[in-house]
């Protein structure tokens, strides 16, 4: 794998780095429940988009799980041994678009269909709120892909199926930079319609619907992003 020069670290990474060290130190024992968004937006001085998605790369993880009309609760896990796990998972290569794009077409057209059928009002909460952060950040390409995939990490934590929730989780890191690119090409507008269409399937328990339009929003975006790199026809020379 090449080298790459070294980048800042994203504001989420940090977070989710101290509430590791948290949960690791025995500060979080397992069983405690966590502050809230609210307070933890209040602690880490970090925007509510930056917690939330610590906040479930960790429920993805197993690590954090969240309880209806409780809130969010450290698993009774060892954590510093299961964090070990990961890392061999963690150094795999980053995939191409077109293939990030098929793995989503594979699993995000089932979860959206089980997703309605499990969802509860939480989960409907989690999804509302991921939409609405889409609208503020329409204009604004990074902020607005991170909500985005602030959705469909909320769509899988509506699954309720732990294998789907943590390979969500594992590959956050590349769904984020396949989404950031999608965004680039895609624009805001499609994503703002299709999510509010799947947001409203699951609302009313369509899954039929909800798997639907995720088929038809996934479909679109792979043929913007097939179109954006066809080659520019040259007008052919009158010489």
């Amino acid at each position: 794998m090449a080298i790459r020069p070294v980048t800042r670290t994203k504001v989420s990474e940090q977070v989710l780095e101290q509430m590791k060290a948290q949960i690791i130190r025995g500060h979080w024992a397992s069983g405690s429940k966590i502050p809230s968004e609210v307070a933890l937006t209040k602690l880490f001085g970090v925007s509510r988009v930056s917690i939330r998605e610590a906040i479930h790369r960790l429920v993805g993880m197993g690590v954090l799980c969240i309880r209806r009309g409780e809130g969010t609760f450290v698993n009774e896990i060892l954590a510093q041994d299961y964090f070990h796990t990961l890392l061999p998972i963690l150094m795999i290569d980053a995939p191409s678009l077109d293939h990030m794009l098929e793995f989503r077409a594979m699993i995000e057209i089932g979860s959206a269909g089980l997703g309605a059928s499990r969802a509860s009002q939480d989960d409907i909460a989690r999804l509302r709120a991921a939409l609405a952060g889409m609208r503020r950040s329409k204009g604004d390409r990074k902020r607005f892909a991170a909500e985005d995939l602030s959705f469909h990490t909320a769509l899988a934590l509506a699954t309720h199926n732990e294998v789907v929730v943590k390979v969500t989780a594992i590959i956050h890191d590349m769904l984020r930079d396949a989404m950031e690119e999608i965004v680039r090409i895609t624009g805001f507008e499609g994503g703002l319609h299709y999510h509010k269409q799947i947001l409203e399937a699951i609302e009313r328990k369509d899954a039929t619907a909800a798997a639907s339009i995720m088929k038809e929003h996934i479909a679109v975006t792979i043929e913007r992003v097939g179109m954006e790199r066809m080659p520019v026809a040259r007008p052919a020379s009158t010489r």
